[in-house]
């Protein structure tokens, strides 16, 4: 496809010389679209682009002509019609969190917390500087609460702008990694502006998507913010920012919200609750910013809505029909309100304790005697108080067999990597009868949640549990038998992890695997796997962090990783491509290497280097492009490791330089231009020493080097480097094609990157001459294999009409994008998700010569086809496709100029034709 030309430095103030054109009673809305759109066209500093709306409500008389297609009509009465022309697609690069957004079942008991979401309220209508309200509490003084109903009524006011809820236990919610591109989505869909500068920077650095926090904060939502002004609150609601931070050195975030959230605009205000560990007192206390309310347990306030809990968690029916009689026992609700010292969380559990304890009434008496302090208790020992008091009577701790079990089942809980449900903890532990329904519930009930379905994912009531069990129960004699060390139950589930894969892969392999096996081939992407068991995806997805807890490999070990080693070392990767997220393969190896090096050579790094290479092309084909570039420094790495021991090298230096193009791939579609070009310099510079040696045998690869070499030089604007490295791969093309027909299809490819590169620097007359042959050897493979081959022959044609137009041969232009529109048609038709950009865009080329050749209304309805087709969002969308198909410097923001440009023109010149009365053919 010939290269769309950056838009002429006239373009701004063509814009505004027809909107200024256009009667503004007869065309309001399009008239300011342009005007618009011009003032974004002519700044000198970057500006996000306005969204597209051609409102038409509010206008009367007049005729409307909508591009989008002409949904209403209407003369002498109001209109109210809105037509969107949507920019943003690429917010679908940002990864939006599952689950963390507010619940309304979770929010605090009517009339409790009055005085504190009073002030919070206030504060959220304030202007002040303080922008980040701090409210601290101990673990379990019931902040959660207050953050869902503080969401909840914000945005029953409509002032809740985004609300984000960590959760130690859930894998897209114990880190900042998905924090602000989630609120950065959520910020968008209120502000179609902000949605629009956030896409235009991401069109222009894809690699934002997946940046450190610091440049997120910047592109998403500092800078966002103060290029467009905000009629209202932004206001932000961040749960447990203590479950984020993992460690003092984790600090990223901390430093946005002490450094950053300063600099925004007063009107953007976070909420956040955390317990006040040292590292975020040490971040944000005393800042001028920073306005704090600590929850106080020990208020008077808080003791009455612990009181009121109380008196509504003994509504429950099931509670109250096991009590026995007389009830209520005032005596005994007095002494549970007193013990509960102000932690919701303590009558929380002791509640979920009753409703699966037989005869809770004498369960809750010989509780409250056990956990009775002898004196105050600071809150963490109070709440480990009553799980002491609580597991001990869970079963009998002096039975061995309990022991075990509550070891099996606990530690399996406190290690997996996400919550899983009990059926699948069973068969993981091989179908073990002790995990079941029947006997978890009335023992761990009160501690832990989703143990009443087979299927729920199991998760800890409070954090505070996990922390008592898996730390604090190691520091005194009484509580040890309740300690877990993570670390031991993590090489538990690597044995088990390791002998569910051997077992179920062994026993009936998965259906549609092997798509990653031998050589990439169509079809790209990657099935779907049906019948894959959870244990089985959880072991494929986590059996690499759990073998990194093992220390001394037994010999059940070994004998389970060589039998994965040599059967199934490329369908675990398959389940985890297809079911999961790819987060890498190498830490296997990297154990093996520490642990087992005797085991090495079962890993076959160069079958290994390979499925990485094919997984990489198939989920860059999706669009999974972070996934893709893991996969591919994976086989950049293995195939290092290859070269450097080979010899002869010159096998290994082969697959090394085909995996450095895939990793130059993958990162020119992340964003990362000038790493591409250092991957694919050193591929070059490989297959350049192996075309010396073996010409027959790598002079093909050499050339395919070359083109994605010459991409990489366009995308940093270094056209004449690219020029004249795809110079270079015609002539190899040009050589190998004459020895082997088949190499025409490369030959073509070469031929109509040329004659874009010559078209760039103004060479029309050799880009003509190079794109007309391109297109005669498109149409005898196209004649030879129809569908094969018809695209490629469509882009040529387009090509081919660009170059002709631009030369001022209309007519011939004409007729070659005709066929180009033609063939696009029917792709699309067959394929809508691959083809209809590229329709779109021949289109649009359509409308243009047609507008040239003064066929105005021919003009006008080609824009409104390709705007019917949705040609933006579908272009933000396309998959890896190489850049003969879309120059890397196309813009949509081009695009879309061409396109009011082409629509005012016609539109204009249209008028006044009819005005005088002028019929243009």
């Amino acid at each position: 496809m010939c290269r769309d030309s950056e838009p002429a430095s006239g373009d701004a103030l063509t814009l505004r010389k027809l909107a200024k054109e256009i009667p503004a009673g007869s065309f309001p809305a399009l008239r300011a679209t342009a005007l618009a759109q011009s003032t974004f066209e002519s700044s000198n500093e970057f500006q996000p682009m306005p969204v597209l709306a051609f409102n038409t409500s509010r206008t009367s008389g007049g005729t409307v002509i909508n591009v989008a297609g002409d949904y209403i009509t209407c003369t002498g009465q109001e209109v109210h019609t809105d037509v969107k022309i949507k920019i943003y697609s690429a917010l679908d690069k940002l990864l939006y969190a599952n689950g963390a957004s507010w619940s309304p079942t979770l929010v605090c008991l009517p009339g409790t917390r009055v005085t504190m979401l009073s002030e919070i309220r206030d504060w959220s209508y304030s202007l002040d500087k303080r922008n980040l309200l701090l409210v601290k509490g101990v673990a379990g003084s019931g902040k959660s609460a207050i953050a869902h109903s503080v969401a909840q009524a914000l945005h029953e006011c409509g002032l809740l702008t985004s609300s984000f809820f960590f959760d130690r236990e859930s894998s897209s919610r114990n880190t900042s990694q998905l924090l602000l591109t989630t609120i950065a989505r959520d910020i968008a869909s209120l502000y179609p502006a902000i949605a629009a500068d956030i896409s235009a920077a991401l069109e222009k650095e894809p690699a934002l998507a997946t940046a450190n926090l610091s440049r997120q904060f910047e592109s998403f939502i500092a800078g966002p913010l103060r290029r467009h002004s905000i009629d209202r609150q932004i206001i932000i609601v961040i749960d447990a920012l203590d479950e984020a931070i993992r460690d003092d050195t984790d600090t990223d975030l901390l430093t946005i919200l002490r450094d950053d959230l300063p600099k925004l605009s007063r009107r953007c205000r976070f909420i956040i609750t955390s317990r006040p560990t040292r590292v975020i007192e040490q971040f944000l206390s005393r800042k001028e910013h920073v306005e704090s309310i600590h929850v106080d347990i020990n208020s008077l306030e808080n003791c009455q809505d612990i009181s009121a809990y109380v008196d509504a968690m003994l509504q429950d029916d099931t509670i109250c029909s096991q009590m026995g009689s007389p009830w209520p026992d005032e005596a005994l609700i007095c002494d549970l309100k007193m013990m509960a010292g102000g932690l919701f969380i303590w009558i929380a559990t002791v509640f979920a304790y009753l409703r699966s304890a037989h005869r809770p009434r004498a369960k809750l008496r010989a509780l409250l005697s056990k956990s009775h302090p002898q004196g105050p208790l600071e809150p963490t020992k109070k709440i480990d108080n009553l799980y002491v008091a609580i597991l001990e009577v869970c079963g009998d701790w002096d039975d061995a067999d309990f022991r075990e079990d509550y070891a099996m089942f606990m530690g399996a809980i406190m290690a997996v990597k996400r919550p899983l449900p009990i059926a699948a903890l069973r068969a993981l532990h091989g179908e073990n009868q002790e995990l079941s329904l029947q006997r978890l519930p009335q023992r761990f009930g009160s501690v832990l949640v989703g143990l009443h379905s087979e299927h729920e994912p199991i998760r800890t009531l409070h954090l505070s549990f996990r922390e008592f069990v898996t730390i604090r129960a190691a520091d005194n004699a009484q509580t040890s038998k309740f300690f877990l060390s993570e670390k031991e139950h993590s090489e538990r589930l690597a044995r088990l992890c390791i002998r569910t894969m051997v077992r179920e892969l062994t026993v009936a392999p998965v259906k549609g695997t092997g798509y990653l096996a031998g050589e990439y081939a169509d079809p790209p992407g990657i099935p779907k796997l049906d019948g894959v068991s959870e244990q089985l995806i959880y072991s494929c997805e986590s059996w690499g962090d759990h073998i990194r807890d093992i220390e001394r490999p037994t010999a059940a070990i070994v004998e389970g990783l060589q039998e994965m080693l040599l059967h199934h070392n490329a369908t675990w990767v398959e389940i985890v491509s297809s079911s999961s997220v790819f987060r890498g393969s190498l830490s296997v190896r990297r154990w093996l290497q520490a642990n087992l090096p005797a085991l090495l050579k079962l890993h076959d790094d160069q079958s290994q280097a390979l499925i990485l290479l094919n997984l990489s092309k198939h989920l860059r084909y999706l669009g999974r492009l972070e996934e893709a570039l893991t996969a591919a420094e994976d086989s950049v790495h293995l195939n290092r490791a290859l070269a450097a021991h080979s010899k002869p090298p010159a096998q290994s230096s082969a697959g090394l330089a085909r995996s450095l193009v895939n990793l130059s791939s993958c990162l020119a579609y992340c964003g990362q231009p000038e790493a591409a070009l250092a991957a694919v310099e050193e591929a070059l510079a490989l297959y350049r020493a192996l075309a010396a040696e073996e010409p027959a045998a790598f002079n093909s690869w050499l050339a395919q080097s070359l083109v994605n070499l010459s991409d990489r030089l366009i995308r940093l604007g270094r056209r004449e480097e690219a020029l004249a490295a795809i110079q270079e791969d015609v002539v190899l093309y040009r050589a190998l094609a004459a020895a082997r027909p088949a190499a025409n299809a490369w030959f073509a490819h070469a031929l109509n990157s040329l004659s874009v590169g010559l078209s760039d620097l103004g060479q029309h007359e050799e880009a003509l001459a190079t794109v007309q042959e391109a297109v005669g050897l498109y149409r005898a493979l196209a004649s030879e294999k129809q569908a094969a081959s018809s695209s490629d022959l469509a882009v040529s044609l387009h090509n081919l009409a660009v170059c002709l137009s631009a030369l001022g041969r209309c007519p011939e232009a004409l007729m070659a994008i005709q066929e180009a529109v033609g063939l696009r048609n029917t792709l699309a038709a067959e394929q809508p998700a691959e083809f209809k950009a590229h329709l779109a865009h021949s289109l649009v080329s359509l409308s243009k010569i047609l507008s040239d050749l003064h066929r105005l209304e021919e003009a006008l309805a080609s824009i409104r086809q390709a705007v019917a087709y949705d040609g933006y969002n579908a272009l933000l969308k396309i998959p890896a496709a190489p850049f003969w198909y879309f120059p890397p410097l196309f813009s949509l923001r081009h695009f879309v100029v061409q396109i009011l440009v082409f629509h005012l023109q016609s539109y204009t010149t249209l008028q006044n034709s009819r005005q005088n009365g002028i019929q243009h053919i």
